[in-house]
């Protein structure tokens, strides 16, 4: 099973719910969040997301999801469709500029 918005929001409900009732699994969302989720839901948290959990005044937990860039584009290929967005070329007709005041050598135009 993989990550979904409706999965997540199921998975954050749970994670509170287990951080209220269990002192443990509360140690642990504080100072793993990842492996708390994995250990709750038994899914992976996707690459490029990290959570951060805290501790408000009150004792209540407050989840931040930031999101990273996995590798920057220094540190991978491009993919296939990248490739195609970036892949250059010309014709030769990039290289005529057009003119209205040269005369083309054409008939002229009738009136």
């Amino acid at each position: 099973m993989s990550w979904t918005f409706e999965k997540a929001t199921e998975q954050f409900e749970l994670f509170k719910q287990r951080a209220v009732a269990d002192a443990t699994f509360r140690a642990l969302a504080l100072a793993d969040p990842k492996k708390a989720i994995e250990e709750l839901g038994g899914l992976e948290l996707p690459e490029g997301i990290e959570i951060v959990i805290t501790e408000d005044a009150n004792g209540e937990l407050q989840a931040k999801a930031l999101l990273t860039d996995p590798a920057s584009s220094a540190e991978r290929e491009l993919d296939e469709a990248e490739l195609e967005q970036v892949a250059g070329g010309t014709t030769f007709a990039s290289f005529i500029q057009y003119d209205s005041t040269v005369k083309t050598g054409f008939p002229p135009k009738r009136r």
